[in-house]
């Protein structure tokens, strides 16, 4: 109920936005056509069934922080910090690449979301020639190529 007063405290959204996003706000599905209503107007960002309410709102009521937990970094962020770690300590196991990323992540991703973005992410950097693994399959150490 306060986050609905909190929204209708804006004073530009009609009631059913304020229903609707009340429902993306508690995680609720939403029907076909509020999502349609909702993106057209740039209320809600994100890909179903993960809606977050977009920037403009989150600025209005006050929720900026969250708004950015839940929208990722650009991706060349998280290969950046990967290389940056791997550069400061000579070598990474998936360990301590999972440890670093997990966190950064939006809040919005499952733990097997997370696993496969961050395999993703260290899949693109070998196959860039920006990092090769100088131990073994089942205990790998990521390292920098010279």
């Amino acid at each position: 109920m306060d986050y609905a007063r909190l929204l209708a405290s804006t004073g530009d959204l009609t009631l059913s936005e304020i229903m609707s996003l009340d429902k993306v706000q508690k995680k609720l599905p939403l029907s076909n056509d509020e999502e349609k209503l909702l993106k057209a107007k740039s209320l809600i960002e994100g890909r179903k069934p993960n809606f977050y309410i977009a920037q403009k709102v989150a600025q209005k009521i006050g929720k900026k922080a969250s708004y950015s937990k839940n929208r990722a970094f650009d991706k060349q962020y998280y290969l950046d910090m990967i290389c940056k770690a791997i550069g400061e300590h000579g070598s990474l196991t998936r360990k301590d690449i999972n440890d670093l990323l997990w966190n950064k992540l939006p809040d919005w991703m499952t733990d097997k979301q997370r696993m496969y973005k961050i395999g993703n992410l260290m899949g693109e950097l070998r196959r860039n020639q920006v990092i090769v693994n100088k131990g073994s399959t089942a205990t790998p150490q990521w390292v920098l190529v010279k």
